[in-house]
């Protein structure tokens, strides 16, 4: 099994990102959850599987070094380390990309023997653009769901944590993100805490709406250090980290 740390008691070290719908932002909440804790001292890999599209590179900004991807070392046409780059956002954070196309042809065993591989110089592996119905979510130690609050996404995000606690997943967090400053009223919801007695997940981070964020996402930088949104997302990396944080939902 992938060793992992102890976070609280707990052993954590892989974390999948995913949602019940597309546009949720969850290739931008795994980019700088993934900064937050390369900036707390954690060594950290972004691996993208390409169960989707390809976004990593460019909200990290390794668009044109990024030379090899997660198919070429399923493939067996480089090993990981070849494919694996620095990003330009934060030192101790690095990629591995997704390719053109989905990941094909992969076992659960392929993807447990790349994790092993990557567990001896990552202290935490982000995982992104997981298919779901490729690859077990059991092999993630924690999985992240990231959830908009819209009806549709929140009715998506219920359907798929039923489907992930089916499948055994143990630890299952609810990132609720995009929160405008005044929430609009949901079907069969009149506030967050109805959200998450609908999803059926305990929340570990609210993000808001930032033109900041999506500037910096769109443009390959860091966060800006002053603004709320970097803190919401140290705190986020604070709670995996075992950490008792506040969410700080404006």
């Amino acid at each position: 099994m992938l060793k992992s740390k102890r976070v609280g008691g707990k052993r954590l070290k892989c974390i999948a990102v995913t949602s019940g719908k597309g546009g949720s932002g969850k290739s931008c909440v795994a980019a700088y959850t993934g900064a937050a804790l390369a900036k707390s001292g954690n060594r950290t890999l972004l691996l993208e599987l390409g169960g989707t599209f390809m976004a990593l590179d460019l909200i990290v900004g390794m668009k044109e070094q990024a030379v090899f991807d997660s198919t070429d070392v399923f493939a067996g046409r480089c090993d990981a380390q070849k494919a694996i780059v620095p990003t330009a956002i934060q030192r101790n954070l690095h990629l591995l990309p997704a390719g053109l196309n989905p990941v094909a042809d992969a076992t659960d065993a392929d993807l447990q023997a790349l994790l092993e591989t990557l567990g001896k110089s990552y202290d935490f592996i982000i995982v992104d653009g997981v298919d779901f119905s490729v690859f077990s979510p059991k092999f993630a130690d924690m999985v992240l769901q990231v959830l908009t609050p819209d009806s549709l996404c929140v009715r998506a995000c219920a359907q798929q944590a039923v489907e992930l606690n089916q499948a055994g997943v143990k630890q299952l967090r609810l990132v609720i993100n995009n929160v405008p400053p005044q929430v609009l009223p949901m079907y069969g919801a009149k506030d967050f805490d109805d959200v998450i007695d609908l999803v059926g997940v305990q929340l570990i981070a609210v993000i808001p709406a930032s033109p900041k964020l999506q500037y910096s996402s769109n443009n390959a930088q860091a966060l800006d250090e002053e603004s709320i949104t970097v803190k919401v997302f140290d705190n986020l990396a604070g709670r995996l980290l075992g950490k008792r944080l506040p969410l700080l939902i404006r």
